[in-house]
């Protein structure tokens, strides 16, 4: 009887063993078949001359933005994971708070118990010793939860950090990619910048200047009056 039992465990695990081959070796020519349809053949790609590859650098260029963009997902998946296990132990912490009150409680009537001189004494000082070990291993379970708490709360800091690198990582990627079509159009700028900077540079043409007009000559100086002869002495 107990071989029959053992072979017919071996049988069991041997199915089992036999299904997960089976079900590994469907899985691995099923991703084969999937790659083989559906990524382009890289040696053909190789191939392509380059004026033929115009669209290559945008295709490129937003599948590693959607990589990087696939990552952050991920990460605030696990992020809120994490989150959702931090509120699974405070609910443990909750929970012991709620036994550690109760034991609290009964050792409190097992004691008033005990002081009135009710029960037996034996029998009341063996409970009072279960309730005090049951708060011993309500303890050990407190610091196992808090030691829990505080590591995924480690944990969700470090990821929150990787998550603004990554918003960062992603944000530069975008930046750098419109980067190039601003400086396309700074050169037209530019250029009506400097034609508009010639334009007011340029010397302005001076009006014709007037003729220059010759002045008449002067008038000549009147010629000087005859010496007046001295008058004669009067005879006597």
């Amino acid at each position: 009887m107990k071989r029959t039992g053992i072979i017919f465990l071996l049988s069991i695990a041997l199915a089992l063993t036999g299904c997960a081959t089976v079900s590994d070796i469907r899985s691995s020519v099923s991703t084969k078949v999937t790659s083989m349809t559906s990524n382009v053949d890289p040696n053909l790609v190789a191939k392509v001359p380059d004026d033929k590859r115009g669209g290559f650098p945008n295709a490129e260029f937003a599948v590693k933005v959607a990589e990087e963009k696939s990552k952050l997902a991920n990460m605030r998946s696990e992020l809120a994971a994490k989150q959702k296990k931090v509120a699974d132990y405070q609910e443990d912490l909750a929970d012991i708070d709620v036994k550690d009150a109760g034991l609290d409680y009964d050792i409190v009537k097992l004691g008033a118990i005990d002081a009135a001189g009710l029960g037996k004494k034996d029998d009341n000082i063996k409970a009072l010793t279960k309730l005090k070990l049951k708060k011993v291993d309500l303890e050990g379970d407190r610091i196992k939860a808090e030691g829990n708490l505080t590591a995924i709360k480690q944990q969700m800091n470090d990821l929150a950090e990787k998550i603004k690198a990554q918003e960062e990582q992603i944000k530069g990627l975008t930046a750098e990619k419109a980067k190039p079509e601003k400086e396309a159009d700074v050169p037209a700028e530019k250029d009506k910048a400097e034609k508009g900077k010639t334009a007011e540079e340029k010397p302005k043409e001076k009006a014709p200047a007037a003729p220059e007009v010759t002045p008449a000559p002067a008038a000549p100086a009147p010629a000087p009056a005859p010496p007046v002869a001295p008058a004669a002495p009067a005879e006597k």
